[in-house]
């Protein structure tokens, strides 16, 4: 699960995200680790609350800051989730992103789930993206069948040499 040069570079687990609550759970090993051993804090570490015995996080967001968090290691596979609970009512211009991308300048690679900003009354979007080698043009938008500011829902990217899963 550790480093490799084949396929995609895929190297950080980012989170950008604004107006929204997420709870994250991770798991990157089979032995137990706390956040801090595995992640690094990009932005806005007062929004980063480690819970659980730090196995967990909470990100806590106002209308000022969103934040983010990177990984320390590269991962040639792997799952990770999220849960998710979207602000509610008028969201537009909101856009909150949960993607892994690569740890390169050259080439860029990138998975990501990308929930656009709504009016009131109107379906909350979904947007997925695949970035292979610095080509994108894989976008799909879903309006969701379900309110996703109702409730934390879960969403999941798996990955490994021949398949990606973009799951939610």
């Amino acid at each position: 699960m550790m480093r490799n040069s084949s396929f995609s570079n895929i190297a950080s687990i980012l989170l950008t995200t604004s107006l929204v609550l997420v709870l994250v759970t991770y798991n990157v090993s089979a032995r137990p680790a706390t956040f801090l051993e595995d992640f690094r804090v990009t932005w806005s570490d007062s929004h980063i609350r480690q819970i659980e015995g730090g196995r967990a996080i909470q990100l806590l967001l106002d209308r000022n800051s969103g934040c983010g968090f990177a990984s320390k290691k590269q991962y040639l596979f792997g799952r990770v989730s999220m849960k998710i609970k979207l602000v509610p009512g008028d969201s537009a211009g909101t856009v909150t992103a949960f993607y892994m991308n690569s740890d390169t300048n050259t080439v860029r690679d990138e998975l990501d789930f990308e929930f656009l900003g709504n009016r009131t009354g109107q379906p909350y979007t979904v947007q997925t993206n695949i970035y292979a080698h610095g080509k994108g043009d894989r976008e799909q938008r879903v309006n969701l069948w379900f309110d996703p500011a109702a409730a934390f829902h879960t969403y999941s990217i798996l990955w490994n040499h021949h398949h990606i899963i973009l799951r939610g």
